[in-house]
């Protein structure tokens, strides 16, 4: 048996420690990461090894050479690009030509290999993956597997709603030669994204072994700084440097310990370091070799790589400081700051929690670390939620966050290129708005701003123009707390995708934005005439004449005073006599104003202007399901789309529906991007208030009909809806836990899992793609037992949550 170690990655997650060098020789406890695979490797009697590289390959080579040095024979196998993980050891074909053992020489584990290598032969097995359970596995292959081991299933960083379980792609491989038929030479080509799906399709024979140990892709800092403590409390099973000169102290050569030191273990000391009389190194400290700490300085907590120096009555509290790094006489860094190489902290200064500083800075004398060379991940990173940021206005959403945001977003589009900029109309939302179109113009982008609108009005301007993207600003109202939020669109008018997303947070992280020339800057214009054209062409899809004759009574209601006076406009210019509701008004007051006013509807305005409840003519507010069936009704009626996005949690009355007309429905997932994609158009009744309406008053008027004459004679359907609360880190257990014991049912897992019972009835489980929340929905014949089936599936959720918190 051969082994691969693939040590190409550049680390950026764990930047600024990958600055300088290759993620694979991060120090952890005096020696690099990569030579604990080794160790690991060797250990089950692997001794030839390729080793595929890339980034900063030449510090690879010349710390392990041949290998001999560590008992093993190294082979190199070099990409002068990224070919992914399948494509990085295809280089290699030529060498493994026997069964070979992958692992990655950037993550720690003390894995079984050789119980992993009798499964793969027992099972005749292609490829087999160690497997492993964690709290949060969007980072990772989601895996499913039957009762044989055998994987059925295989999801690459699944979003919250794609979840079916915990059980996770450790990156640790046992694979035939026979795998390299499925990678094409000299391409880019991933075994989670490419391989493993083809081999699923193919039904090969994939297999997930259960490893039993430790493992951790020390993805990012605080990982990082987890698995020093964890070697050094004893969590896995690996040889740990130096000499234990007394219980869990564990010192190099050539040490000083000055009299009147305080060690407290587990510590580890680099050799040739001194540490000073007076000075104290707490639980989890581990100073590099070369280093010297300084009378009555103080280390906690912290990880110190090689040539460290710390001042005289210094501390240091959970913090990482790379190499070379000098810290002055009475200075603090705290928990998670993060030092680069050769970064000099002055005398008397003060590094901040989660401040990082990028290598070969000087922070002056008594001065706290300022934010023109340090990262705070406190800040516009952490507020991503999915397409949008959100946080406490002007406390977490500042000017100078919306100037980050705006800097970022602009650096994903190409100079020269349009962005729309549109908000409400709250003050504060102006403010924003100009500090993140300076940004953008700074990054060389081309800024038009729709003034104070509706989102909608924002995203048909992007669809139907050549404007390459679009960010809307509003204020939330969030239980009393005001929540300013910022959305980012594509070129189509959608919410940008999870790879945008993703770049979008790694600009982010790592301040690294685009500033064009002074004389490059971007152009900036306002247009008012895009809402009007949106407002033809509204008019124009309807009969405007015969709408403004019947003159209708419309009591409305707007969630927030922030939004635009365009929905008032736009009733008025339809004719309507409209009835403006108080601000904080409840449901049942509310219909009480609609009968009072004997109003032909009560419409209910959201924030942005994209969602509507409403009320028919009796004051009865439509029910979440009969709101949906009534939208894909008037569609169907107005016959101008083939195919209709449903949601999946829509009851079997749509199909109902639907059979009487050429529009097919499709079911897709709930979110705003899944469902536009899926019609072809941002323009959708759900996400789009005054086209909903505006579609409603045509077809009520051309059809002498009411709201309630309407919902009256659409189909019946028992839909019960209740939400469970649930710790984040339990989703994944939980949602493998149901999946356990859903084994042998009809079972559809799309956004979540669709469990199909007898009759047409079914339960619908949706893990929260944000909050700690599964929404549970169930259809039955009636509503009882819809109720009945649900709270089956609550009661179980609810029980594995006590299992395991």
């Amino acid at each position: 048996m051969k082994g691969v170690i693939m040590a190409g990655g550049k680390g950026t997650r764990l930047r600024p420690l990958t600055c300088n060098v290759p993620k694979p020789m991060v120090p952890l406890i005096q020696k690099p990461v990569m030579q604990y695979s080794i160790e690991l490797l060797k250990k089950y009697g692997i001794t030839e090894i390729a080793v595929t590289v890339q980034y900063l390959s030449n510090v690879i080579k010349d710390y392990f050479g041949d290998g001999s040095k560590f008992g093993v024979k190294l082979h190199y196998f070099e990409e002068t690009t990224p070919l992914g993980t399948a494509g990085s050891v295809k280089q290699a074909e030529e060498f493994l030509d026997e069964p070979f053992v992958v692992v990655s020489g950037d993550a720690l584990t003390d894995f079984n290999l050789q119980s992993g290598i009798s499964f793969h032969e027992q099972n005749d097995s292609l490829v087999t993956i160690f497997m492993k359970q964690v709290e949060c596995p969007l980072e990772f292959g989601v895996i499913m597997t039957d009762e044989r081991d055998r994987i059925v299933r295989f999801l690459e960083k699944p979003s919250w709603s794609e979840v079916f379980s915990d059980t996770v792609n450790t990156g640790i491989y046992i694979m035939n030669p026979e795998i390299f038929s499925y990678i094409k030479e000299d391409t880019v080509v991933d075994f989670s994204k490419d391989v493993f799906p083809q081999l699923l399709a193919d039904q090969s024979p994939l297999f997930g072994y259960a490893a039993e140990g430790y493992w951790s892709d020390i993805g990012n800092l605080k990982q990082y700084r987890q698995a020093q403590s964890d070697i050094l409390s004893g969590q896995l099973t690996a040889s740990i440097t130096g000499t234990e000169i007394e219980p869990s102290v564990w010192v190099g050569e050539n040490v000083i310990i000055e009299d009147g030191v305080k060690l407290e273990g587990p510590v580890s000391i680099g050799s040739n370091s001194i540490i000073r009389s007076g000075a104290y190194l707490g639980q989890h400290s581990i100073i590099g070799a070369g280093s010297t700490v300084s009378n009555g300085a103080s280390i906690k907590r912290s990880v110190l790589w090689d040539g460290i120096y710390v001042g005289d009555d210094s501390e240091v509290r959970g913090a990482t400081l790379c190499q070379g790094v000098t810290v002055g006489t009475r200075a603090s860094l705290f928990e998670d700051a993060v030092v680069g190489h050769n970064t000099i902290i002055g005398e008397h200064a003060r590094v901040q929690p989660d401040v990082k500083i990028w290598p070969y800075k000087r922070v002056e004398e008594a001065t706290t670390v300022p934010e023109s060379y340090v990262w705070n991940e406190v800040g516009a990173k952490s507020l991503l939620k999915g397409h949008r940021s959100i946080g406490v206005a002007n406390i977490e959403m500042t000017p100078e966050e919306a100037s980050k945001l705006g800097a970022a977003y602009g650096t994903l589009q190409n100079q020269g290129e349009k962005v729309f900029v549109a908000s409400d109309s709250h003050s504060f939302s102006q403010v924003m708005k100009l500090s993140l179109i300076q940004s953008l113009q700074a990054t060389g982008i081309q800024v038009v701003e729709l003034g104070q609108t509706m989102l909608p009005v924002l995203r048909y301007s992007v669809e139907i123009t050549d404007a390459q993207g679009g960010i809307y600003i509003r204020l939330a109202d969030k239980s009393q707390e005001k929540q300013l939020v910022i959305e980012f669109f594509n070129e189509e008018g959608l919410p940008i995708g999870s790879s945008e997303q993703k770049e979008l947070e790694q600009i982010l992280a790592f301040h690294s934005y685009r500033r064009v020339a002074f004389d490059y800057v971007g152009k900036y214009e306002i247009d008012h005439q895009l809402e009007a054209r949106y407002l033809s062409d509204l008019f124009n899809q309807v009969d405007t004449q015969v709408i403004k004759a019947k003159n209708l009574t419309i009591v409305l209601h707007e969630e927030s005073k922030n939004n635009p006076a365009m929905f008032t406009k736009l009733l008025k210019q339809f004719g309507c006599t409209v009835h403006t509701a108080p601000e904080r008004i409840d449901v049942e007051n509310m219909s009480d104003l609609v009968v009072k006013q004997k109003a032909d509807l009560g419409i209910m305005v959201g924030e942005s202007g994209e969602f509507i409840s409403l009320m028919n003519e009796n004051g009865q507010l439509l029910s979440e399901e009969e709101q949906l069936m009534l939208f894909i009704y008037l569609q169907l009626e107005n016959g101008t789309r083939s195919e209709l996005a449903v949601p999946l949690y829509g009851g079997s009355a749509l199909e109902e529906i639907a059979s009487s007309y050429d529009g097919k429905l499709i079911r897709t997932k709930t979110s705003a991007r899944a469902m536009m994609e899926t019609e072809g158009s941002v323009q959708m009744m759900a996400y789009d208030a005054p086209f909903a309406i505006v579609h409603l008053f045509n077809y009520l008027i051309k059809n002498g009909q009411t709201l309630s004459g309407v919902i009256n004679q659409l189909p019946s359907q028992s839909i019960y809806k209740q939400e469970v609360t649930c710790k984040t880190q339990q989703k994944g257990i939980v949602m493998r836990k149901l999946m356990e014991s859903l084994k042998g049912k009809d079972v559809e897992l799309i956004d979540g899992m669709k469990v199909r019972h007898t009759e047409g009835s079914w339960t619908f489980i949706v893990p929260d793609q944000e909050k700690g929340t599964f929404t549970v929905y169930a259809q039955s014949s009636d509503g009882a037992h819809a109720k009945q089936l649900a709270g089956e599936y609550i009661e179980q959720i609810n029980v594995i949550k006590q299992q395991t918190s």
